[in-house]
């Protein structure tokens, strides 16, 4: 295994915000960064009502993470939000003289480097290069003449030289664009050609989703007798797989895929380089909605999953929600279960644990009530 990378978290706190939704927050990116294979050494928290313009988290705050860096010998600094490539490029700036090898990401470059790590398909790393695409190009070309002089040394016409290495820049980020979306779209046709086999031969399909860590992979292994690898990690699946599941009642097989785990704040780019992925529930004729019954955010994240669906336009599938983990869920279950019942009633909650098989059996007989 490789090094651990020592990562600086920043973030800003709204003054108003609950501390346990701060610290629920915080508690999310140290979760992706220990997915990352990195050690959070220390956390920079600055309290505004506003993220500052050029820097984040404000000249003050920018002067003590200068010092830790330098104290603790950084490698990646990780800002907790969707950030414009100036702040980060500002950020950088403060630490290029002392650590010319520092990397400042925003959430969204932990994220395609957590992807990047768990790719093995040529689609998912089509994917990510193509969502790389998007979100670096804007960031390299975007930062203007500033960047390009200090690149070129800062020479008499080292403006016009940036200004014309901007342009290089956007044809060059334009042609690779287009050529790995063409491959992307190749390997999506064969994709969507299987499906409509499958379709044509009445082969009814299953998709199951969720949040990312909710526990759709020791789902889809339950259910298909699969072995695939299930880590308390974030976004170990990225790559659809797909298997059978027999339905006695029914007497037939259904296909049924494990797909990507949804997390607050994608980018609609991103969603967007995965739709090939996410060809399997896009076109599924049933949806399991996988849901941690002991995440204390569940209400929220049932949102953030809906919201994505809604994205993806299967928002209006048959879609059943299966709540995972009740072996482990403590409080007044008989108050908890009646509230779930009433609020999420139209999508047959099912509640199940894939470690003691407890409603498993009660979950495929709902399938197959369905599926007739």
């Amino acid at each position: 295994m490789s090094k651990l990378k020592k990562v600086v978290i920043v973030d800003v706190v709204n003054p108003f915000q609950k501390i346990e939704e701060a610290e629920r927050n915080l508690e999310e990116i140290k979760s992706l960064v220990a997915t990352y294979h990195g050690i959070d050494v220390v956390d920079v928290i600055q309290h505004r009502s506003h993220p500052d313009k050029a820097t984040f988290i404000g000249k003050g705050k920018v002067e003590e993470l200068v010092s830790i860096v330098n104290r603790q010998k950084i490698d990646i600094i990780v800002v907790n939000a969707i950030v414009r490539p100036s702040v980060l490029f500002n950020l950088t700036q403060y630490l290029w003289n002392d650590h010319p090898e520092i990397q400042v990401w925003d959430r969204f470059d932990l994220i395609l480097n957590i992807f990047d790590k768990h790719a093995h398909t040529a689609e998912a790393k089509l994917q990510i290069e193509l969502a790389q695409m998007h979100h670096m190009g804007p960031r390299i070309y975007g930062l203007g003449a500033d960047y390009f002089s200090r690149q070129g040394g800062g020479g008499t016409n080292t403006k016009g030289q940036g200004e014309t290495n901007i342009e290089i820049m956007k044809r060059h980020f334009r042609t690779q664009i287009r050529l790995k979306k063409e491959e992307l779209d190749h390997l999506s046709l064969q994709h969507q050609k299987q499906i409509e086999r499958r379709k044509f031969n009445n082969i009814q399909s299953i998709s199951i989703v969720g949040y990312t860590n909710a526990g759709k992979t020791s789902l889809f292994n339950y259910l298909t007798k699969r072995n695939k690898v299930v880590e308390n990690a974030l976004f170990v699946t990225l790559d659809s797989v797909t298997g059978k599941l027999y339905l006695p009642t029914l007497k037939k097989e259904v296909t049924i895929s494990d797909t990507i785990g949804f997390i607050k704040d994608l980018p609609p780019s991103l969603i967007d380089s995965f739709k090939s992925t996410l060809l399997e529930s896009i076109n599924a004729d049933m949806i399991l909605h996988v849901i941690d019954i002991k995440d204390t955010e569940m209400d929220q994240k049932i949102t953030i999953v809906n919201n994505i669906l809604r994205e993806l336009k299967v928002h209006t599938k048959k879609i059943i929600y299966v709540f995972n983990k009740i072996d482990a869920f403590k409080g007044d279950a008989e108050a908890f279960l009646k509230k779930i019942n009433k609020t999420y009633a139209v999508n047959t909650p099912q509640y199940i644990s894939v470690t003691t098989d407890y409603g498993i059996n009660k979950l495929l007989t709902e399938i197959e009530k369905q599926l007739i």
